[in-house]
């Protein structure tokens, strides 16, 4: 951001060269809980709070939302650096209101 205390970024997923789905996210120091913090806002409505946390050599996202039918969300997103341009992502733990729901295979992304 502007006064270097939060990082910013935009988002989007395309299936074909057609946009299915974009964002943004904001991630920051939350001084108060001593941890990092980030806030995450999609184009099919979902917000979301996230919690990071470091252990060993992933980091384990902890989000909590609500999404565009008024449902409340949760799901643990799984990071880890593969090298200076990629990392694999994964989602476990999911649920939309009380119906959990399939984790999200790990995935690689490569920075272009």
């Amino acid at each position: 951001s502007a006064n270097r205390n939060f990082l910013t970024r935009a988002f989007k997923i395309s299936i074909d060269d057609q946009l299915d789905f974009s964002g943004v996210q904001i991630i920051g120091w939350d001084p108060a809980a001593k941890a990092i913090r980030s806030w995450t806002f999609d184009s099919n409505g979902c917000f979301a709070e996230g919690s990071w946390k470091l252990q060993g050599d992933r980091w384990f996202i902890s989000n909590h939302g609500v999404l565009p039918d008024g449902r409340t969300a949760s799901m643990i997103n799984v990071l880890r650096q593969v090298d200076d341009h990629s990392l694999t992502w994964q989602t476990i733990e999911r649920s939309a209101g009380d119906e959990l729901l399939p984790n999200i295979d790990e995935i690689r992304i490569v920075r272009q």
